[in-house]
């Protein structure tokens, strides 16, 4: 059993008007590159989080053909928010829909936890901001505010879970640790400091790959996922 990640998927076969082939020779088939990497990679008893940016649909009703395409590659799949999945809702509504549609190879990270054999996992959005200065008296600021709660409630259900520390902790974010100036972010000290052994985002296309950091800051390994940058295959991390 291994756990693999993969973030930013930007589904489309339900909205093919929002495919992401417009964004470049990257970009250019990317859904069957999903598809035959994750079926040269993954196999049935390993698990893949997906945080965040799974589907361009609005609502989730019009998602159907984008679950369903995750839920036939093989493995277990753990989705976390990302910022375009306008489609998220309540998790009641949402297990609902997957119940209703058979997707039961797939569930919602949304600051609970799940337990993968001895790794506990747990997830939320997070956010961006440009720099530690521009927050203050941002209208970004009560967006930012709640993040940084709900990342703290991942890390206190994950101590409390565990609180031996005995398994692996694997936090997912969508939102990378560093501002765009490349500063550390107070989320990602909020990680460290929790205890977080490793921590999955993405996010980041094209020229940002830039600012993605990879390593250890504190006592977490950071790893992105975003799917351009790892070649639209899932990454192992454990």
């Amino acid at each position: 059993m291994s756990i693999y990640a993969l973030a930013d998927l930007h589904l489309a076969l339900s909205n093919p008007e929002k495919s992401m082939d417009v964004f470049g020779s990257r970009w250019e088939g990317y859904i069957p590159k999903i598809k035959d990497n994750w079926m040269n990679t993954v196999t049935a008893t390993d698990t893949v989080l997906i945080p965040g940016d799974i589907s361009w649909a609005t609502y989730i009703d019009k998602a159907e053909e984008d679950f369903r395409f995750i839920s036939d590659l093989p493995g277990t799949k753990l989705l976390s928010r990302g910022n375009h999945d306008f489609w998220w809702t309540t998790m009641k509504k949402m297990e609902d829909y997957f119940a209703q549609k058979g997707f039961d190879n797939l569930q919602f990270i949304r600051t609970n936890v799940a337990q993968v054999e001895d790794c506990l996992i747990s997830g939320t959005r997070g956010w961006m901001i440009e720099s530690k200065a521009s927050i203050e008296g941002s209208d970004n600021r009560k967006i930012y505010e709640r993040e940084k709660l709900r990342i703290g409630m991942c890390i206190d259900k994950l101590n409390e879970a565990d609180p031996e520390h005995s398994k692996k902790h694997i936090l997912m974010i969508h939102y990378p640790p560093l501002t765009s100036n490349q500063e550390f972010t107070e989320f990602a000290e909020i990680i460290s400091d929790g205890g977080v052994d490793i921590c999955v985002y993405g996010h980041l296309h094209g020229k940002a790959h830039k600012k993605a950091f990879e390593g250890e800051f504190g006592r977490t390994q950071f790893i992105c996922a975003s799917a351009d940058y790892v070649g639209f295959k899932p990454v192992k991390i454990i």
